[in-house]
């Protein structure tokens, strides 16, 4: 697997998802940049996408060569999704759409993430309405299973 792809689906997904802006991309291939004699020219464009849409910068992102180690992205990416809700709580709800999405989607596969990810945004809703348990609780649930399956390496 490729460390530099990797590191651009973990921006993909996190530019797509909403918790990481393009900037970070930007200074991304800035850095990635910096440390090659003869950057690829896909991360050139990347570079220089300041101030392009949400939406071009994740085509960027998805067109630099390479093979991603996609579970190990998603982990990846399930740690930056714990580092925000623990920063801040209300943002926990959103992160249960995303989880469900992204399951639905065949990037969370039962396989490697259980089925926690498809059941999780149901709790809130659940928990909102009344109907069962509490909002805290099924943060607490969502934090324990980003906690379980979060990791910062690839």
């Amino acid at each position: 697997m490729d460390r530099l792809k990797n590191e651009a689906e973990r921006l993909r997904f996190g530019i797509r998802g909403g918790w990481l802006k393009v900037d970070h991309a930007v200074a991304w291939a800035d850095s990635q940049i910096a440390q090659s004699l003869s950057p690829d020219p896909a991360l050139l464009e990347v570079a220089l996408a300041r101030n392009r849409s949400r939406e071009e910068v994740v085509a960027l992102l998805q067109a630099l060569p390479g093979t991603a180690d996609l579970t190990g992205v998603m982990r990846w990416c399930l740690a930056d999704l714990l580092e925000l809700v623990e920063r801040q709580t209300d943002m926990a709800r959103d992160v249960a759409k995303w989880l469900e999405v992204a399951a639905k989607e065949g990037f969370l596969p039962a396989s490697e993430f259980g089925g926690e990810p498809t059941a999780l945004d149901d709790e809130f809703a659940l928990a909102e309405r009344g109907v069962y348990g509490t909002v805290l609780e099924a943060q607490e649930r969502l934090l324990s299973f980003l906690r379980m399956h979060a990791r910062r390496e690839v």
